[in-house]
């Protein structure tokens, strides 16, 4: 009873609250916490995405699955259906703005999965092609291939429309500015479910992705994004992943990813080099580590900056994918147990989370030098992390107030300068960390015995496990590749 009143009272106290229906999915009177003193929004930019085009739209195409039953609308469009597969209609297009409607079904494309010829046989699949090599072996990699295409929407309607095949990516969407994707499925794929890549506005709505081999829905370099009520599991990487997003420098945001689930992923959200992203209103839970940010590869926009992690729900973050995986072993190595991770980036803002039962870590800050991502320059090897700032989350209690501890709330390396912690609450008043007392965001961390290279103790760890190659022995010294006891 006295940690039900605690949180209680905790949610009271804050003068401003959060509608999150991420948070309040379990109890719907309950209002998730948020900071009152820091900015806890997107600053307001020339941001903007693809507007929906409602049904039917025109100028418009219809794919549909001979002899499937349909109603409604879908049954009304049935008599404009003039093509049996997707990247038929997707060639057909003269227009821009053009609308796809797919009827449901289960897509396999049998066209694309034709034996590449000439030229394009010589490309190796699991490999980054060029962006002509895409345009002239449209499926050498991918399934549905959408190349220069900009303004188009495909969009499911009436029911199920599910897109499988034995290709490395299902559906490719590369310099298409403008996609907008809705109401599909894709799953099965060696790679990527989705991929958007160097494209100037685009949304993935309702969009699932399903045991795919590396990412259920993914973006990268690319921006005015937006990923919204989906659902992503089974990925082998992580379910939702943003990377290169465009560097703001926190002036605008550049992708969204709201009101989501992804659960049963190595990773629920990866952003490397996820820059300027707002991550609000989502559930996580289910995965090795629910969340993360961070810069230890090379790619475009490092270090990783101004991302915004704002209402979302994190929680049950043990599933152990790296004992007895075989030809399946993750990629990477993440810890095991743990809510939202920070592995190297710069001016981020995590508010109003609800983080708990996660046996490792709650939230993990630590620094990657640049030396791990390939940059030689002396002066930029402590260039994470800085200036984070961890405000009004809610640490170890459910949505119903019963108690659900994560190993540590807090855990931090020591490492960087103006980072803070502040007006974090749990059933035991202050949130438990390691280290015990953490900086505020009145004195934010500045100098002390680790701040240039970290407590040498949790940077072993960290070093360690970066050393992790799939399908190897686990690196010594890493502790994280399995879950801890239950707190």
């Amino acid at each position: 009873m006295a940690r039900r009143l605690l949180v209680a009272v905790v949610f009271i106290v804050t003068t401003v609250w959060f509608a999150s229906p991420a948070l309040a999915a379990d109890n719907p009177s309950v209002t998730p916490l948020s900071a009152t003193a820091w900015a806890v929004a997107p600053v307001p930019g020339t941001y903007h995405v693809p507007a929906y085009r409602a049904p039917a739209a025109a100028p418009r195409l219809v794919v549909c699955e001979r002899g499937a039953r349909l109603t409604g609308l879908a049954r009304e469009l049935a008599g404009e259906c003039a093509y049996h597969q997707i990247q038929q209609a997707v060639d057909a297009v003269r227009a821009r703005g053009t609308t796809i409607y797919v009827l449901p079904g289960i897509y396999h494309e049998p066209a694309s999965l034709a034996a590449p010829k000439g030229h394009c046989a010589k490309l190796d699949d699991g490999a980054p092609l060029a962006y002509a090599d895409q345009v002239a072996c449209p499926h050498v990699q991918s399934l549905i291939s959408i190349t220069g295409l900009n303004d188009l929407q495909i969009e499911g309607l009436g029911g199920p429309v599910i897109i499988e095949g034995k290709k490395q990516v299902g559906i490719l969407a590369q310099r298409a500015d403008g996609f907008y994707l809705r109401g599909v499925t894709v799953r099965g794929f060696g790679e990527d479910g989705v991929s958007v890549s160097e494209t100037d506005g685009f949304v993935l709505d309702q969009v699932t992705g399903l045991a795919n081999g590396g990412h259920g829905l993914a973006s990268s370099t690319s921006d005015h994004g937006l990923i919204t009520d989906c659902a992503a599991s089974g990925n082998n990487d992580a379910g939702i992943s943003t990377a290169s997003a465009a560097d703001q420098k926190g002036g605008r945001l550049s992708v969204e990813i709201r009101r989501c689930r992804s659960y049963g992923n190595l990773i629920g959200y990866s952003g490397t080099a996820g820059d300027s992203v707002y991550v609000h209103d989502n559930q996580f839970n289910g995965n090795s580590t629910g969340a993360m940010l961070d810069s230890s590869v090379q790619a475009i926009g490092m270090p990783q900056n101004h991302a915004m992690f704002v209402a979302n729900r994190v929680f049950g973050n043990n599933a152990d994918f790296y004992r007895g995986c075989g030809a399946t072993c993750p990629r990477r190595a993440v810890p095991v147990g743990t809510g939202l991770l920070l592995a190297g980036g710069d001016e981020n803002t995590y508010a109003s989370n609800l983080v708990y039962d996660n046996w490792r870590y709650g939230i993990a800050q630590y620094w990657i030098p640049a030396s791990r991502r390939g940059e030689t320059d002396p002066a930029k090897q402590r260039d994470t992390s800085h200036g984070n700032r961890y405000v009004g989350n809610l640490m170890g209690v459910t949505p119903s107030g019963t108690a659900a501890p994560n190993g540590v709330d807090f855990w931090w390396d020591e490492q960087g300068d103006r980072n803070c912690w502040q007006s974090n609450a749990s059933p035991a008043g202050v949130p438990r960390s390691d280290p015990a007392t953490l900086p505020t965001c009145d004195h934010p961390s500045a100098g002390g015995p680790y701040a240039q290279q970290g407590n040498p103790f949790k940077t072993a760890i960290t070093t360690a496990c970066a050393a992790y190659r799939p399908g190897r022995a686990d690196p010594p010294g890493c502790s994280w590749l399995s879950p801890p006891p239950h707190p």
